[in-house]
């Protein structure tokens, strides 16, 4: 049912009938009266929770009564008992309308409660048994208000029972506020129904090798490899581990560019039962000292000219394949399948600079690449290899191509840049490629038409902006993208949203929903379930989980392990906030840590990227901080401008100053024609700070004409 709202202009609103049961309205008067408050206080203090939990705030301000309304603030406090609550909700009504010389009896009125803020956009009207619920247009999806109300109701019954429960071990948090309607939702979401093979990587690999013997497996500038060649390179190079000792369980060194040889050198390993460690040589010797000191490889795989570099650390080199190794040479029998032994390790740069090395078994590539639902490969398909061994993209790239009898074709470890790699595109024909977000806007900016081969694009490592996504698909008919989100400690992905159609994007791309073999939670700070729709940190558990961070247990055990009292299993804590879409999809909604603090003033950058883009001839924002402690640091946005625009940092910054608190307004600027990204495709955020200065230093723009 639709309606206009007289109080607000004529806004549309929709109304939604609530119902209490004869149960549960008995338990409303029966609680009311042993507590000696109305049942309205009861009910005001049901909806208050139940916007609460949808939202994560700990204060909710309603107003309350009709016609001329009282704004109420309630606080929400999951210690206190639920009578402790229920009172505290009474005195609050009991103050407020007793300060507004409110008529007698007011509190014992029937409930007519709104969500307070510059529009009331949530009303709810209760005569203590049945009453409605109106919501303003564009406050929720199809869906989501039927689901708020079942929610408040489960919360109104919640409420009443726990506060009858008379038991101090009972408290506030106690109180869900999810209907049974909405935890089948929760349950759905996570039924992936997948089973995976109890086997390892390389094993499936040897039966890929049986099945397609003659098809072409890997290929670069200089060489290329068939499935049944790249079957004995890989039993010569694990031969040659072997005999330098390598065994079971060990660690082995992979430094060795982009390259067929790159190839042989994981699947080599993975062939003695051995875990591979990425590293990039041409980083810093303290982050390879770094690395070797946690990852302590029992050889490394290096070509001849690099195998000097390790030398001071006293770590055996192994020769990397060459072409004359093709047949001929000593093959070293596999090692037994084994899903639950390490497979690779892959150091993240860690937020405080020093590597992470994350623990990945078998079964988690597994999880992540047979039979995928969002990534069909078979013979004839062509896929880009260009990540960094070292970044868990390379994952995809290769067994999801060599487990499926696809080709997998290497990207020059030269090909630096966007127009290079465009190139790569074209003239190897890819039809399926992984770049990251930032990696993916340039390379269609700048080599657009190096993308027409492409079937299915898949892209991730950031927030991807929709705007790339829409020009792609718009360009290239048949072209499927996928937005894959997951951090590495999850074993590439996490969740995944395909898109084919440009029309149908209109916004933020979702997330999406759980890989098969991996379940997400959405939970608040006390690690307990909230309803589809609420704002809280993901947490995802399953088959992809790492085993941990070597040699860090204090790391390991922050971030995996038993969290919730709601789900009894091993999760891993991503540290970022989401929410459940009316369509079951995740929406990324930001770091849950994303917060900073500069000069005592807590600010969330993204909210200050999303005024930028509010402004005309902003195409593009970002907006990070400086180095230093809270005084020391400074805001710093970043903007690439619409071509033609006349616009200045200075104009910006006028602009945001009327839109938002002097705190939250940047100090330094830069103005780009890209942002610049890492090796690993983020957003390059130290060389954006460096580049930064004041707004005023900028020339002013002339138009074009």
């Amino acid at each position: 049912m639709e309606s206009r709202c007289p109080h607000d202009g004529g806004t549309r609103v929709s109304r939604y009938p609530i119902m209490l049961s004869a149960e549960i309205a008995a338990s409303v008067r029966q609680r009311s009266q042993t507590l000696h408050v109305s049942p309205s206080c009861l009910l005001v203090g049901a909806f208050c929770l139940t916007l609460s939990r949808l939202t994560g705030v700990g204060a909710v301000v309603v107003d309350v009564g009709h016609p001329d309304p009282v704004a109420v603030l309630v606080d929400i406090d999951d210690d206190l008992t639920p009578e402790a609550f229920i009172r505290g909700v009474h005195e609050s009504l009991t103050l407020s309308l007793g300060r507004h010389a409110y008529p007698a009896g007011g509190v014992d009125a029937p409930l007519d409660v709104k969500h307070s803020g510059e529009r009331h956009l949530l009303a709810v009207r209760l005569n203590h048994t049945d009453g409605y619920l109106d919501c303003a247009a564009g406050v929720w999806e199809d869906g989501e208000a039927q689901r708020f109300v079942l929610d408040f109701l489960a919360a109104v019954e919640q409420l009443a029972r726990a506060s009858t429960a008379g038991s101090a071990d009972v408290t506030l948090a106690d109180v869900r506020c999810i209907s049974a309607s909405s935890l089948k939702i929760l349950e759905a979401i996570n039924d992936t129904g997948q089973v995976f093979p109890d086997s390892s990587v390389d094993e499936l690999f040897r039966e890929a090798a049986g099945r397609w013997p003659t098809a072409l497996a890997v290929r670069d500038a200089e060489s290329v490899l068939t499935y049944a060649e790249l079957a004995v390179a890989a039993a010569e190079q694990a031969h040659l581990l072997r005999a330098a000792g390598v065994a079971e369980g060990d660690t082995v060194l992979v430094g060795v560019p982009r390259s067929v040889a790159e190839v042989v050198a994981v699947l080599g390993t993975l062939w003695t039962g051995a875990t591979y460690c990425g590293v990039d040589l041409s980083q810093p010797a303290s982050h390879t000292a770094k690395v070797l000191a946690k990852a302590s490889p029992a050889a490394a795989i290096v070509t001849d000219d690099a195998a000097g570099q390790l030398a001071p650390y006293g770590v055996p080199t192994v020769s990397a394949w060459q072409p004359g190794w093709k047949g001929g040479g000593q093959a070293a029998p596999p090692a037994q399948p084994d899903p639950a032994r390490l497979a690779y390790l892959a150091f993240t740069s860690g937020s405080t600079g020093e590597p992470k090395g994350v623990a990945i078994p078998h079964r988690g590539v597994i999880r992540f690449v047979h039979d995928s639902p969002y990534l069909a490969l078979g013979p004839g398909e062509r896929c880009l290899r260009l990540a960094p061994l070292a970044f868990d993209a390379s994952t995809l790239e290769i067994w999801a191509t060599l487990l499926t009898g696809a080709t997998l074709e290497i990207c020059p470890p030269d090909a630096l840049f966007p127009s290079e790699i465009g190139a790569h595109l074209a003239e190897r024909r890819i039809t399926v490629a992984w770049l990251t977000a930032g990696l993916f806007g340039l390379v269609q900016e700048l080599a657009g038409p190096s993308l027409a081969s492409l079937r299915h694009l898949l892209v991730g490592g950031d927030v991807v902006p929709h705007e790339h996504v829409r020009n792609a698909l718009t360009n290239n008919p048949g072209l499927v993208v996928t937005n894959g989100y997951g951090p590495t400690e999850n074993t590439v992905f996490t969740t995944y949203h395909s898109l084919r159609d440009p029309d149908s994007i209109d916004g933020p791309i979702p997330i999406g929903r759980p890989v098969p073999g991996t379940r997400i939670y959405v939970l608040d700070r006390r690690g307990r379930l909230l309803t589809p729709g609420a704002v809280g940190e993901l947490y995802a558990a399953g088959d992809g989980l790492a085993a941990g961070y070597v040699d860090d247990e204090a790391e390991t055990d922050r971030v995996f392990g038993y969290f919730s009292p709601d789900v009894p299993e091993r999760l891993y804590r991503t540290g970022d906030l989401v929410r459940i879409d009316a369509a079951r999809r995740l929406q990324f909604l930001g770091r849950a840590d994303d917060q900073v603090k500069i000069r005592g003033f807590r600010i969330e950058p993204h909210a200050i990227r999303a005024s930028l883009l509010a402004q005309d001839g902003v195409e593009e924002a970002f907006v990070t901080v400086t180095d230093g402690d809270s005084l020391d640091k400074r805001l710093v946005a970043a903007v690439r401008l619409t071509p033609g625009s006349a616009i200045t940092p200075v104009d910006l910054r006028d602009r945001l100053r009327d839109e938002l608190p002097s705190y939250m307004v940047p100090g330094l600027w830069a103005v780009v024609d890209q942002l610049p990204i890492t090796a690993t495709g983020k957003i390059d955020r130290r060389r954006l700070a460096a580049d930064a200065r004041p707004a005023h230093s900028f020339a002013v723009r002339k138009p074009h004409v």
